[in-house]
């Protein structure tokens, strides 16, 4: 009878802790927080040549499922890889002017960031070009991509990357190019003094590559990207 007792007093105690999550008073479940949406870059275009040195960046608004407030950070740095950020800035507007130096390559990119500190992926990356003091130095020509063409089927395990441009001011002039099987192309070798470059390639790839010139007056030109597939 005893052992009968306290049976049943432990399953009264059990029943009432089960049900003493049921009123609200238990611990409630946290949903996670939404990242915001990736922002997209507007302005300066991709390879566009800047006169204005008093430049402002522009890009989209960010959308956020929570509705948080959001704010953005914008970088822009003197290479693709932005180990050189010249400016960081957060900013809650979706435009900011920077003063920026003459006859320079720049690349920028942004990312959203919610009043909960969850941020988006960054922006794909763009380049673009500041020109020098009028009437001192002339721009390098665009680089022409020669070989192989757009959208080239190649066969072979190492393809010569062939390109050409000039300067009217006679400069000598150095090429960085940029090359892999992601788009845009990461840096693959800078300050080369030949207009063609031989790469070691895998078969059924898709490779992406462009090329920026340099003159003695660190004026410099930008290719487009152009893309060749391998057999």
């Amino acid at each position: 009878m005893r052992n009968l007792t306290q049976y049943i007093t432990l399953v009264s105690l059990l029943f009432l802790f089960s049900c003493s999550n049921d009123d609200g008073d238990g611990p409630q479940i946290d949903l996670s927080n939404v990242d915001p949406s990736i922002p997209s870059l507007i302005y300066p275009t991709n390879n566009l040549v800047c006169t204005n040195f008093n430049l402002e960046f522009d890009w989209s608004a960010a959308s956020d499922g929570d509705n948080d407030s959001i704010t953005y950070v914008i970088d822009i740095a003197t290479n693709s890889n932005f180990s050189t950020i010249v400016f960081t800035t957060v900013t809650s507007e979706t435009i900011r002017a920077f003063t920026l130096e003459k006859g320079t390559t720049y690349y920028w990119r942004v990312k959203a960031r919610d009043s909960k500190g969850n941020e988006s992926e960054y922006s794909p990356t763009q380049s673009f070009f500041t020109e020098p003091d009028a009437g001192v130095n002339t721009i390098p020509s665009t680089p022409g991509l020669i070989s192989p063409s757009l959208g080239e089927r190649v066969s072979g395990t190492m393809i010569a990357l062939d390109w050409d441009a000039s300067d009217v001011d006679q400069n000598a002039l150095l090429y960085d190019l940029y090359f892999g099987d992601t788009n845009p192309p990461s840096l693959f070798v800078e300050n080369i003094d030949v207009s063609s470059f031989d790469v070691t390639v895998s078969p059924d790839t898709v490779y992406y590559w462009r090329v920026v010139v340099k003159d003695s007056n660190q004026s410099a030109a930008i290719s487009q990207v152009w893309n060749f597939r391998t057999e």
